[in-house]
């Protein structure tokens, strides 16, 4: 089956930067299933995989604007270094997990400790930056009524399932 704009998919990937750094940090594909079409991933790698069989290849250059978006000034705040749990050694690069205010998961990043202040960064982690991104399609089937009410396990049909 070729995938489509409604399909289920499964895919193996690496994200390379041009700094040389990738994601996942070891340059090991990793595996990510969802539905297309919710934007777990960005639109325009996702209209890339359109048309693509089961085994096939590809590697798409995004620009930062394509790809996770722009560095939102907003975005990034100070904060009291009391929000934190006592004891645990702030330092840039941290990765945090808090919930909105639909109780959803919400990530940021420490950029900077400043004695007690902090500054914490809710843009995702490769915003502002190019990236080259290689996968490989391993499942492509249509969405089914379970993937899209209930059964999917991404982000994006977990959000819309409230």
């Amino acid at each position: 089956m070729k995938v489509t704009e409604k399909s289920f998919v499964s895919i193996d990937y690496v994200i390379r930067l041009p700094e040389g750094q990738t994601f996942p940090p070891d340059g090991n594909p990793e595996t990510l299933s969802f539905c297309l079409g919710h934007g777990v991933l960005p639109r325009a790698l996702e209209e890339a995989m359109v048309g693509m069989q089961v085994n096939e290849s590809k590697s798409v250059h995004l620009p930062a604007a394509e790809a996770y978006g722009e560095v939102d000034e907003e975005l990034i705040t100070e904060v009291s270094r009391e929000d934190f749990e006592e004891g645990v050694e702030l330092r840039p690069g941290l990765v945090f997990e808090t919930r909105d205010e639909d109780d959803n998961p919400v990530y940021f990043v420490v950029s900077e400790v400043k004695g007690d202040r902090v500054v914490i960064d809710f843009n995702h982690p490769l915003a502002g930056k190019d990236v080259d991104i290689e996968f490989t399609v391993k499942l492509a089937r249509e969405a089914t009524l379970e993937d899209l009410e209930g059964g999917c396990q991404c982000p994006a049909c977990r959000a819309e399932k409230g």
